[in-house]
């Protein structure tokens, strides 16, 4: 074969290996989008480029499916050396508690294992009179229910027995018997009237009460007047 034959030869030779090792002479490569890839697909995808694949460990994701890459580092589209190693983490999805039994617990006990779930808290205080004061009358979420991590569950908590609601006994003394029933109706207590023989009061006349005006009493309470009267 004649020289210029075998030099045409190898310049071809070169030209293709040029062309179809190119990007194994480049001494940096381009990291591809591994999210939302198995790890199988994600391990070829680096040994092609001549790059390693470091697993971290699973974590949390809400957008990507468990199983699948849900992080990467060095970041997409970014120029690294052959041989670098690229760290993924698998995503285990949106992971799910179960919101433990804390009715009848002390507030601060539910506090910490809801925390210790992962939960988060927020609270509304309400009168019970089965539940002592400051334990979880219930829960929302409730007990046993799947949630997700992060979920605030609103707890209930007990304020003791709702203390009666009072009024201020009104001044009757002196009025006429309607005036004086209206006046302690008008205030929520009932009102009750005796009559007594008095020689000291006219006849009708309402001159004493039970309790003393101004008292404060439960709503509903009673009010006793008594009104003279007169031997017949």
């Amino acid at each position: 074969m004649k020289k210029s034959a075998i030099g045409a030869l190898l310049a071809i030779v070169f030209v293709g290996l040029i062309v179809t090792g190119c990007d194994a002479l480049r001494r940096t490569v381009e990291i591809p989008d591994l999210t939302n890839s198995t790890l199988e697909n994600a391990k070829i995808s680096l040994e092609k480029r001549g790059l390693l694949v470091l697993v971290g460990e699973n974590i949390e994701s809400e957008e990507i499916d468990k199983g699948l890459i849900a992080k990467q580092d060095p970041l997409p589209l970014s120029e690294v050396k052959r041989g670098s190693s690229v760290k993924v983490w698998i995503s285990k999805g949106l992971v799910r508690v179960e919101v433990p039994a804390i009715e009848n617990v002390a507030v601060n006990e539910a506090r910490a294992k809801l925390s210790k779930l992962g939960l988060e808290v927020d609270e509304e205080e309400v009168y019970s009179e089965e539940v002592p004061k400051d334990f979880v009358v219930s829960s929302n979420p409730s007990t046993g229910m799947m949630v997700q991590k992060g979920t605030t569950v609103n707890l209930k908590v007990s304020m003791g027995p709702e203390p009666p609601k009072t009024a201020v006994v009104p001044k009757v003394i002196r009025m006429g018997k309607s005036s004086a029933q209206k006046k302690i109706e008008a205030a929520g207590l009932g009102a009750k009237f005796v009559y007594r023989v008095s020689t000291e009061y006219y006849e009708g006349t309402l001159y004493y009460q039970t309790p003393k005006a101004g008292s404060v009493v439960p709503i509903g309470s009673t009010v006793t007047a008594y009104i003279a009267t007169v031997l017949d």
